[in-house]
C-alpha cells in the first residue's frame, strides 16, 4: 500500500506514544491542558452542564469515568460528553487560528475518560492529549478552506475536534497503525457539524457542536474499534475520500510532512477574556484606555467601535448570551473597570439598568477597507468632549504572537477553578498539573475534579 495520508498519520500515532515530548512541547501540553480543565470546571455552573449531566444521568450504565462535579461515575462516552458540554460552556477554552478550532474542549474531555477508563499514567494523558491537538489543527487547516474561510454552513469546530478526540482516545487505548486506520473511517463517518450553532441563546447547542458531539462521538469510534470493528482502506487516500465528500471541487489535503519536527500545539492561543474571541480586540482596547485615564462611567458619553461588521453578525445584539454580545461585554467594563467572570456568565446582569444605561453610549461602526480585519479601534469620546482613543490587532494578551506567562495562566486558571472548587482545591489541581507527567496515576486529579462545591 502506498503511503497516503491516512498511513502517515496513523504510523506517526503509533510513535508519538512512546517518543519523548520536547520539553517546550511539554510545557505547552500542561499549560493548555490546565486551561482545558479549568474550563471544564467553571463550565459546570452553568446550563450547558446541565443538559450533558441530565444526559449522563439518564443513560446510566457502567462506572468507568468521572463527570466533573459528580459523585459517581459514568460510561466512558457519557463521561466525554457531559464533560465536553462544560468545556465550552463559558467561552474559557483555547483556540487555534487557522484551524478553526477549539482544540482543547474537544481532545481534554475524550483523552481524560479513557485514561480513567485504562488507568493511564500522567504521561500517558500529556501524550494523549498533545496528538489529538496534533490531529485536530491540522483537521482543521485541511477543512478551513472550504469551511469557516468560504462561509460554509459546516462547521470546522465541530469537523476536526472530532478526529483529534479519536486520535487522542486511541493513543490511550494502545491502538497500531491499522487500528488507527479503521479509526480513520469511522470517524469519517461520524463527521458532522452545522453552523446553527450560531443561533443558541443557552450556550446548549454551541458547547455539543464544539465539544460534547466531537468529544464522545471520537470516544465512541474509539470503543467501537477496540471492540473489533473492521473497516479497510485510507479514508484519506482513496478515490472518493473524506475531503472529496466535503469539496469535491478543492483539492483539499491534510498536511503530514513535518509530522514529529513541529508540534502544532505551539500555535494554539490562551484566552484572557472568558467571551467570544472577537471580542477580545475592542476589550483590550477600551481597558487600554481605562487604565490610562481613570474615568469613571459617568463621565463618559459614548464609546465607539470600529471593526470589521462581519463580527457584529456573530457578537452583535441579536447574540443573547453574555459573552457572546459586544455591547454587553463592553457595557459591564465601561461600569466595572474591567470584566470580571460573572458579568461575562450571568444573564442577569444584561438586565442591570446600570449596565443597559452604558449600552446605549456604545456605537458600532464598520471598518474601514484599510483596517485589519482583526484590529479594532476603540474611541471613548467623554462628557467635556475630549476623547481618547486606543487600537487592538489580534495579539491580545495569551495568542501566540504574545503569549501569557506561566503566572499568567496560572491566575486565569485560579479565576475559573475558584467559582467551583475550594480554593485549597484550586491550587492542588494546579500543582497537581505541573507534575503530571511523574504521575503513575490520575487518582489524585480525579478525586480534586469529582469535589462539588466550595468548602
Amino acid at each position: 500500500m502506498s503511503e497516503t495520508p491516512g498511513i502517515i498519520l496513523a504510523r506517526y500515532a503509533v510513535s508519538q506514544r512512546t517518543a519523548p515530548l520536547p520539553s517546550d512541547v511539554l510545557e505547552k501540553v500542561r499549560v493548555h491542558l490546565l486551561d482545558s480543565l479549568a474550563a471544564i470546571v467553571s463550565g459546570s455552573a452553568l446550563s450547558a452542564r446541565t443538559a450533558g449531566r441530565n444526559y449522563a444521568e439518564l443513560r446510566g450504565g457502567n462506572l468507568e469515568a468521572t463527570v466533573i462535579g459528580a459523585s459517581r461515575r459514568f460510561p466512558v462516552v457519557e463521561a466525554a460528553l457531559a464533560n465536553g458540554m462544560c468545556a465550552h460552556a463559558d467561552e474559557s477554552d483555547d483556540s487555534h487560528e487557522s484551524s478553526q478550532t477549539h482544540p482543547g474542549c474537544g481532545v481534554v474531555p475524550s483523552a481524560l475518560a479513557v485514561a480513567e477508563y485504562v488507568q493511564a499514567s500522567g504521561e500517558d494523558l500529556l501524550k494523549a492529549v498533545e496528538l489529538g491537538y496534533e490531529v485536530t489543527i491540522r483537521f482543521g487547516e485541511a477543512l478551513s478552506p472550504c469551511m469557516s474561510f468560504a462561509r460554509s454552513s459546516l462547521s470546522c469546530h465541530a469537523f476536526a475536534p472530532l478526529f483529534g478526540a479519536g486520535f487522542a482516545a486511541g493513543s490511550l487505548l494502545g491502538f497500531n497503525e491499522t487500528q488507527f486506520l479503521v479509526l480513520l473511517n469511522y470517524l469519517a463517518q461520524e463527521a458532522s457539524g452545522l453552523m446553527t450553532w450560531r443561533l443558541d441563546q443557552a450556550h446548549t447547542l454551541k458547547s455539543y457542536v464544539f465539544a460534547g458531539m466531537p468529544s464522545s462521538n471520537g470516544v465512541r469510534c474509539a470503543m467501537m474499534v477496540k471492540a473489533g470493528w473492521t473497516g479497510a482502506g485510507d479514508v484519506l487516500g482513496t478515490d472518493r475520500n473524506f475531503f472529496d465528500s466535503i469539496s469535491p471541487h478543492q483539492q483539499l489535503m491534510l498536511n503530514v510532512s513535518d509530522l514529529g519536527t513541529y508540534h502544532k500545539i505551539l500555535e494554539t492561543d490562551l484566552k484572557k477574556y472568558s467571551v467570544g474571541f472577537p471580542i477580545a480586540a475592542p476589550l483590550a482596547a477600551l481597558e487600554d484606555i481605562l487604565d490610562r485615564t481613570k474615568v469613571p462611567a459617568d463621565q463618559i458619553g459614548e464609546v465607539r467601535i470600529t471593526y470589521l461588521s462581519d463580527w457584529f453578525k456573530v457578537i452583535g445584539d441579536a447574540s443573547k448570551m453574555p459573552d457572546l454580545n459586544l455591547r454587553h461585554c463592553v457595557s459591564a467594563t465601561i461600569v466595572e473597570g474591567h470584566l470580571s467572570f460573572a458579568m461575562s456568565h450571568d444573564e442577569s446582569h444584561m438586565l442591570d439598568p446600570q449596565i443597559v444605561a452604558a449600552g446605549e453610549k456604545v456605537i458600532f461602526e464598520d471598518a474601514p477597507p484599510d483596517q485589519d480585519r482583526f484590529e479594532a479601534v476603540v474611541r471613548v469620546i467623554l462628557t467635556d468632549g475630549s476623547t481618547h482613543i486606543a487600537r487592538q490587532s489580534r495579539e491580545v494578551l495569551g495568542r501566540i504572537q504574545n503569549p501569557m506567562t506561566r503566572s499568567q495562566s496560572d491566575a486565569k486558571a485560579l479565576e475559573l477553578l475558584k467559582t467551583v472548587l475550594s480554593e485549597k482545591s484550586s491550587y492542588a489541581l494546579i500543582n497537581t498539573i505541573h507534575s503530571l507527567e511523574e504521575a503513575h496515576t490520575l487518582d489524585s486529579l480525579l478525586n480534586i475534579l469529582r469535589e462539588l462545591k466550595k468548602h
